[in-house]
């Protein structure tokens, strides 16, 4: 088998291997206790994030933990807390720490989501349209193989980033929305900025080096599975920047999602 079959066959099949062991990680940490006692690491709000964080000790699991929050402007969320492996933080809802499992288990999450899985047919359609890469061709095999590849890419950034690396380097992977008590331009630049600029656990802001890293490393896992003319280290660099361009949209669409929702009356997921 030639190293451009390899790929192929590699394209069609490692898409269903990454959703099936996400899966049953995912369906397994659903029953898994969550016993483990908490110490808060976040003891003030981010300067560039409306959430709110918890500031006192917890014990217990975090999903119901008792602890008050403590809010930006000084007055308690009437929203329930977030829970924390949920990436979305909408504003003003609190937002508890996050331990290395819940990381993990939020990076594997998110390769399933609605919101993940449309990505991919907007990636591998738009792709389709223009004849862009991964180059393919524009036959319906070909629209499949885009379509393969951008869940695969897809999914490794998002594994990559929030399940190994964010642990590693003790950075918080959520988004906080910024919501419409904030001007459009500055909703729309902080949301633009996001894939570069992060947060620790601690709540500092720094870059964001566990997304970067990440979407570099799925980048570079491309070359296992592009087409031969794809193949080279300008195309992983292509596609580094590419999908932090992506992402870029992509929190656009998270920051202003609500208002779409609401516009369009359709039911929200979270």
């Amino acid at each position: 088998m030639t190293a451009s079959e390899s790929r192929l066959c590699f394209s069609h099949f490692l898409p269903l291997v990454i959703l099936f062991l996400a899966s049953a990680l995912v369906a397994q940490s659903a029953t898994a206790p969550t016993s483990e006692s908490l110490v808060a690491e976040l003891t003030s709000p981010l300067p560039d994030s409306p959430g709110t964080v918890y500031s006192s000790s917890l014990s217990g699991d975090s999903h119901t933990s008792g602890a008050q929050p403590k809010s930006n402007a000084g007055q308690s969320s009437t929203l329930p807390p977030a829970l924390p492996r949920v990436k979305f933080i909408s504003a003003g809802r609190t937002a508890p720490p996050q331990r290395a499992k819940d990381k993990v288990i939020l990076g594997l999450r998110e390769t399933l989501t609605p919101y993940s899985i449309g990505g991919w047919f907007l990636s591998a359609g738009w792709a389709h349209l223009i004849d862009g890469v991964p180059n393919y061709g524009v036959n319906s095999e070909a629209f499949a193989q885009r379509l393969g590849a951008a869940a695969v890419l897809g999914s490794s950034k998002e594994i990559f980033s929030d399940s190994i690396m964010a642990p590693i380097l003790h950075q918080d992977p959520r988004y906080y929305q910024l919501g419409r008590s904030h001007k459009f331009f500055n909703r729309a630049l902080y949301a633009g900025t996001r894939p570069i600029i992060g947060r620790t656990d601690s709540g500092k802001t720094i870059p964001n080096y566990a997304y970067m890293i990440g979407t570099a490393a799925a980048a570079g896992l491309t070359q296992a599975y592009y087409p031969d003319r794809n193949v080279g280290a300008g195309q992983v660099a292509r596609a580094w920047a590419t999908s932090l361009g992506g992402s870029a949209l992509g929190d656009l669409a998270t920051e202003f999602g609500g208002e779409i929702i609401q516009w369009l009356h359709l039911p929200k997921y979270e």
